[in-house]
Parts: C-alpha cells; structure tokens; sequence
C-alpha cells in the first residue's frame, strides 16, 4: 500500500516544510558543500556525510513548518498544507535527482564506469563471509546450530511454601460496583436534596425543581451528564492515587522494625510519607478554597496547583514512590455494573534518571530547581522548553516541599518522630505560596536556593537512602504482604449544587456554574474515602483496592529444543556502519571494519554544545530525509538484501547524547522500512567499554532478523484428533499519534507492524522468518474501524501464501475511564474491536483470527 499524503478537512495545525526542502536543495546544489559522498578503503566503502549537510541547514534561517500555530499543536507531522501537498513530491525528487547527480560524479572516479546498480552489487557480500567461531565486531558470527535451550513452565504458587519461589509481583486489582447505577442514584441524590434543603419553599416551586431534575436527566448535554462525563474519566485516576498511599501503608505494615534500629527509622520515614501524600490530597480538595488561591507563576509561566496535583500522575515525581504501570486485565459485570481494572505495581526507589548521567531522581530534581544551574539557566533561556520546564519547577517545589520540609535536626530534643508532626500545609502557605504567587522571580530564585539548601542541612538525602534500603528488603521478603481489601466510596459531594432557589430557576440547573468550566476545578467535589468514613454527598458508588503478591515458581514440566539458523549460503549482506567523529571509534573503525565493504555514515558528536531546538529540528529532519532517500537511492534496483546496521556510541542510555538518541530512533525507522522489501535490524554498542560478554550480545540481537529454525528434542505428543497447524501468521500492530490540536477531538496517527511467519515442516522443525513490515497514515477514528494497510496483509497472506490462522497482537489500551459514558457501538477495544476483527476476516470464513492484547509488569 502507497501512503497518500493530502490535506483533510479538519480543524488540525497545518504543516508546510517548503522552505526547509528549498534550503535541503540549495545547500546540495551549492559550490561551497563538499559532496556528501565519497569513497574509501580502496573503494570498497561508500562515505555518505549527510550529518555535514544537516549542519549546514541547520544553521541557515527556516521559516517554521507550522507557522504561527505551533502553540496549537499537540504533535504536528503529515498534515499538510493544501499548497504543500501538491508541491511535496517534486521537492522531494529534486533533492533525490541532486543526490544522484552527486553520487554519479563520485563514481566516475572509477575506472570502469559503473552505474550505481553495479557499484552496489560490487558492495554487497555474501554472508557466509561472516561466518565465524565466535562473535566479533566486524560483523563475524557464528551462524550454527544452538542445542540445549530449555522452555520451562512456571505456576502461580498458592501454598505457603516459598522455597520454590522463582519470581514474585504485585498486582492491583480496583473493584468500582453498581456503576450502572450512577444515574439513578445521582437522580435520586437530587431529590432528596430538594426535598431537605427546599423544604420550606412552595409546593409549586418544588414541583419546579423536580420537572428541572427531569428536564437535566433528559438532555445529554446537561449538568448532569456533564458530571457522569467528569466521575467517569477522573475517578479511575483518583483510584490509582489512593492505591498508591495504600500500597505504601501496605509495606509499612510488613518492615520488621525490630530487625535494626535502621528498620525503625525508616518506618517513621514511610509514615510520614504517607501522612503527607494524604495531606496533598487534602489541601488540594479543599472545598472552603477558591480555585485562584492555588494559582502561582514563575518565568512568566502560570501554574494552578489543584488542577497539577489533581493528576493520577501527580506523586510520580517524587524519588521514593510506588508507579501503577502495565494493564493487564479489564472485566465488566454488565448485569450488575461491576467494572474491574487490573494493574502491575512497581516501586520507584530513588533510581538513576537514564537520560542525566548518574544523576538519582532526587538530586536531579534539586539541581532541576536550583537557579545555579547550567541546565536550569539552558532552559529557560531556551523560548520553545521554558513553559514546560517552568511548570516542572513549580511542580517539583511544591512537591518536595510538602513532602520534605520538616523540623531541624540539630534542635534540642528532636527525634524522626518529630517530623511526624510537622504541618507542611501551614509552613508552605505562610513561607512558600506568597512567593510563588507574588514576589519577582529573583526571589523565588534565592526561595529556591534556600529550600535547596535545607533539605542538604536537614539530611533530606540520607532518610531517602535509609527508606530505600529498608523498602528493598521488604520487597525481598520470603513472607506473602497482606493485604485484605480496601473498600471505598466515591462519591459527589453536595457542595457542588446550588443553594439559591433563584439561581437555580433562573439557569435551569442545580449544579454551580464551576461545573461548565475545567474538569479538574470539580475534583474537589468528587470525594474518596473510607467506607466508613461518613459524609455529606449527593450520590456514592462502592469500590474497593486490593493489593495482591503473586509467586511464580517452577513446575517440573521441562522441554529441551534447538535453534539453528536457516542456511545463508544464498543470503546477500550489504552492511552499514554509523561512526562518531572521535580517536576512539577512528581507532576501532581501523581494527575491525577498514577492510570490510560496507557504507560509512559518520556523525559528530557534541555533548557540551546541543544544538537549540529549532537547529536540532532542522538537523534532524534534514538527516532523515537524506538518510531515507540515499538508501532508497542505493537500493532501488536491487533484489533482497540483508542490511545490518551498526551503531557505534560514546555513550549509553545513563549518559545519552542528543545526536545519538536520534540516531537511534533513526536507525529503527529505517530498519522498519527496508523490511518491506528487504531484511534489516540495527543495533548499538558503546564503545568505550567492549567488555567479553557485550559483543556477543550485541550481534546476537543484530542478527535476530535472520530466519531460524526451532526443533523439540523430544517428539511433541498431540491429543487424539488434534491436527497441528501447518501455517501461522503473527501480525503485531502499534500507532503513533502523528498530528493532533489541544482541545480538538481530530488526530491522525501513523499504523506500523510487522508479520512473521510460522511453517512447520516435514521434519518436524518450525520456521519463524520475518514476512515483512507495513504502515499507514490514518484519521484516528478510521484506525480503529478499517485500518486498510493490515487488512491488506491478511488478504495477501490467505490469497497468495496460504495463511489462513492469524495471531493478531497490539498492545493493551491505556484506560483513564470507568466505560459510564462509553455508547453501545463503542466496545474501546480499538485494534480489536469488532469492526476490525470483521474486516481482517473478510469474505473469508475459514480464516481464523486470535487476537491478543499484550503489556509488561514488573517481576522480582
């Protein structure tokens, strides 16, 4: 399938790179660029230095593709202006005809005058060339047979006995009830509010306020349904915040205090975590506060605190905090409104941040909000990163603040207990607040540097080592965590109606105006709490956290089998290899690739000087584009190739480099598109440690691509009648958003997937190769009903290869809802829902689809 670019008529940013390809083209036509292409090693090697090219672009002024709508754009990618999209293609094709005239040139540097077709062929190798007895980083690997794997089953261990205890995880499991039965209870939560709130009034302005409840549960637009809209996409977010504090009071209950006096300490830390994290919560949904009270500013960037702290997510930047990450089930009682949603937990304990050096969270956060910073000072000189990073200051500020604010250490008389009865929401509205809604920022810099500075004299750091330490333990123990179920009750408060019969008349509704504007200003009258907890509200629903430690452990059933590569003798390799501009990698490049025949992309690499984010989007278009069409240019007649593509880094995912990151990301797309005609994987290595055990590693994953074969050692037993399946597809699909607006329901996102396909043959061997990749661009809402590119491959596969069972795998779908306002038509399965399952079938009733969500948790 041919993707087709064009406007739609939508209400999306529109995109138009025209004057960044103008500038592509005129730095290529250009006397002063160096040709990008050039050959090496006695000709055996192409250079293609497109990273020069992007330089030099990415230096020039390029108006920007979105206009003056970037501030609209939630993402912005393929939309195209109407102008644009009929000037793309021929843009593009004079930048490929000017590639091609450069490359030309380039060869007539040989002697016999070889077409590009020719020259390729001459690059290309067989891959027997790199057969070896061990793996090395020229591109050697032994291609043999690997015997003695061993595929063993594990079971969920529900005994008491935890010797043969493999793995274990936590699980947790919400339970919302009767949520069927949200409008009626809402209704009768009315009325009842009538009937004691108005009981003095009129029996005909009684009648009036009951005819106003009718007319609102009528209407779908209503306050009413406004307010199902609100509980049904904010509560399910609540819920994980209250599982959060809830799994921590869990492992409080499970530290052995009298184990050390360490494991007491760090008890009285988790403790007052918990109080504070319940005490956010409080001043957050603080009904008695206006919702401007909770407005603050810094570098001319404004923040409300209720609506930030109102998030699910709103805990996750702390350093020591349980994350509700990887969805693995969802059920739903129609009959008795029982939905249940099924998360894995895991527990963030102070870790390094991957992309800031050795930097753990918490003094990464510190060094974030310390005006003294190089990258605190980077940020907000950069225009287009400093609304965001001003939000993170602010965030991180009041965070930290109410979490690690506390009494001085080196006072008389005080102990950990002390802290226990500090009030953090005193201490910041008194010392904090009034700065961060009032002052110049210069004083919310000396605030910050003084917060800083007291969480270092108060040792902040050091109760955060003492908790993780003793959580870490906890987490070891052989002993099962208990945990009896949570029951709580969500429920709407009565602050959110009105209590002036005029006003109700007069705007037809008993809800306050508050209801119409953002959603998070209603939280506060979204109530959750213990069952038993009492309160004044309007309506409930019951729910109920329960946290679950699961045990993996082995089961005696074992099966031994072999992998082997299929033959390769008829494989034609031609490999690429990305260099940095560095001793290092020059010295590595002269050892071990000097004599192979392959093409050469170097790069520079810069970590003291990133380039501004306007530059670093030119550069790295620019660097695509040209990558893509070089290669598309240097493959266009050939048949299929393995491609194996190299990366050599100086760093790794804690010290990662911007050109590097792209580059990778790069280096996955372009692998994914070659795999439509031909085979391609890509893989990385830092360099600066080449340790006995990563090069194996590192081409064992290369190769990966390469079809193998898989043999039981013992002969597999089938129930009578079973007849095996001789054929099965496994199509794995995922989206990208590509083009989106804030406040718009319109997106388009891009669809991408690959098939491998799975023969079992005479032997009695099974196959798994590769078929091929695919994607497409699409209006979001027709992704998930006729996704064409897909149904495309099943058709190919059942018509031309005979395929007629399919496993069809994408991941789990994010959930944020309780399904209250979800329409019938509407089954939020998205890749699998009915419409798509049809469609994939076809005409076709023997074709048999399986389909399956997938998602990861986090096992120890």
């Amino acid at each position: 399938m041919v993707n087709v670019l064009r406007p739609d008529d939508n209400d999306l940013v529109k995109t138009d790179y025209s004057d960044l390809l103008n500038k592509i083209l005129k730095v290529l036509r250009s006397e002063q660029t160096k040709n990008p292409f050039r050959l090496a090693s006695d000709r055996k090697q192409l250079v293609i230095d497109i990273d020069s090219i992007a330089t030099q672009v990415a230096a020039l002024s390029v108006h920007d593709p979105l206009g003056g709508s970037a501030h609209y754009a939630r993402s912005a990618t393929v939309n195209f202006t109407p102008g644009f999209s009929d000037n793309f293609p021929d843009q593009v094709w004079k930048i490929r005809t000017r590639l091609q005239e450069l490359l030309e040139s380039v060869l007539l540097e040989l002697p016999d005058n070889r077409s590009i077709d020719q020259f390729v062929s001459n690059l290309v190798t067989s891959l027997t060339d790199f057969q070896g007895k061990t793996p090395k980083l020229d591109f050697t690997y032994p291609f043999g047979n690997y015997p003695g794997l061993r595929k063993q089953r594990l079971s969920v261990n529900k005994t008491a006995d935890h010797s043969r205890d493999l793995l274990k995880f936590h699980k947790i499991t919400i339970t919302v009830l009767n949520s069927a039965e949200f409008n009626s209870e809402l209704r009768n939560g009315l009325i009842n509010y009538i009937n004691t709130e108005f009981a003095g009034v009129s029996e005909s302005d009684r009648e009036e306020l009951y005819d106003i409840v009718d007319d609102l549960e009528k209407d779908p637009k209503s306050d009413f349904y406004r307010l199902k809209h609100i509980a049904d996409t904010e509560t399910l977010g609540q819920l994980k915040k209250q599982a959060q504090i809830h799994y921590l009071e869990i492992l409080k209950r499970a530290i052995n205090t009298s184990a050390s006096p360490g494991n007491a300490k760090a008890a009285i830390y988790l403790e007052d975590l918990i109080r504070r994290l319940k005490l956010i919560n409080h001043y957050i949904n603080d009904i008695n506060k206006a919702d401007g009270e909770y407005l603050v500013n810094y570098a001319e960037v404004s923040v409300n605190y209720r609506d930030v702290f109102s998030r699910a997510d709103a805990f996750n930047r702390l350093p020591i905090i349980p994350i509700i990450e990887g969805y693995l089930g969802e059920s739903t009682d129609e009959g008795w409104g029982e939905l249940q949603f099924i998360f894995g937990l895991k527990l963030k304990l102070d870790g390094k941040v991957h992309a800031h050096g050795s930097k753990r969270v918490f003094e990464y956060s510190l060094n974030l909000i310390n005006p003294d910073s190089q990258e605190h000072q980077e940020l907000l000189k950069d225009v287009s990163k400093r609304e965001a990073f001003a939000r993170k200051v602010l965030t991180i500020v009041f965070l930290y603040y109410f979490v690690f604010a506390g009494n001085d250490p080196s006072d008389p008389g005080y102990t950990p207990t002390s802290d226990l009865k500090y009030d953090p929401i005193n201490a910041f509205e008194e010392k904090v607040l009034p700065r961060l809604r009032e002052s110049k920022d210069s004083e919310k810099q000396d605030m910050f540097r003084g917060i800083i500075k007291g969480f270092d004299k108060y040792n902040v750091q050091s109760k955060i080592d003492q908790l993780k330490d003793c959580l870490t333990n906890t987490i070891k123990y052989k002993t099962r965590l208990s945990s009896p179920g949570y029951p709580l009750h969500i429920s709407v408060k009565k602050g959110i109606l009105e209590n002036d019969i005029s006003n109700i008349q007069t705007r037809q509704t008993l809800f306050k105006e508050v209801l119409g504007g953002n959603p998070k200003n209603v939280l506060k009258y979204l109530s959750i709490r213990e069952a038993n907890a009492g309160g004044d509200s309007v309506c409930s629903l019951e729910a109920n956290i329960r946290i679950s430690d699961i045990r993996y452990c082995a089961e005696d059933e074992q099966q031994s089998f072999s992998m082997e590569y299929d033959d390769i003798t008829g494989i034609k390799a031609l490999p690429i290899l990305l260099v940095p501009r560095d001793n290092r990698a020059t010295d590595i490049y002269n050892q071990c690739f000097k004599q192979h025949k392959l093409m050469l992309f170097p790069y520079k690499i810069d970590k003291n000087n990133p380039l501004d984010s306007q530059g670093a989007f030119v550069y790295r278009f620019t660097f695509a584009l040209l990558a893509y069409i070089c290669l598309r240019l240097l493959l266009q007649e050939q048949k299929r190739l393995f491609i194996p593509i190299l990366r050599l880094h100086l760093s790794n995912k804690e010290d990662e480099a911007p050109i590097e990151k792209f580059l990778l990301s790069l280096c996955m797309v372009l692998s994914h598109l070659l795999n439509q005609k031909h085979r391609s994987n890509t893989q990385g290595i830092d360099i600066r440690d080449l340790s006995s055990y990563k090069i194996p590693n590192v081409m064992t994953s290369l190769y990966s691509v390469l079809p193998k074969r898989f043999r039981f050692n013992q002969p597999l037993h089938y129930p009578q009648g079973y007849q095996p399946l001789e054929k099965l597809a496994i199509i794995v699909v995922s989206s990208r958003e590509s083009d989106s607006k804030w406040g718009s329901r319109h997106k388009r996102s891009n669809l991408m997937g690959e098939v491998v396909g799975v023969i079992r043959r005479n032997d009695g061997a099974v196959r798994l190769q590769l078929l091929t990749t695919f994607s497409g661009n699409y209006d979001h809402q027709r992704l998930f009903q006729e996704p064409t590119v897909v149904i495309d491959q099943v058709t190919k596969l059942y018509d031309k290869n005979g395929y007629k069972h399919f496993i069809y795998v994408a991941k789990a779908p994010y959930t944020s809802t309780l399904h209250m306002t979800q329409s019938q038509d509407d089954d939020g399965l998205f890749f699998m829902s009915k419409d798509v399952i049809r469609a994939l079938k076809g005409e076709h009733k023997d074709i048999k689809i399986y389909p399956i969500f997938f998602d990861k948790y986090y096992v120890v």
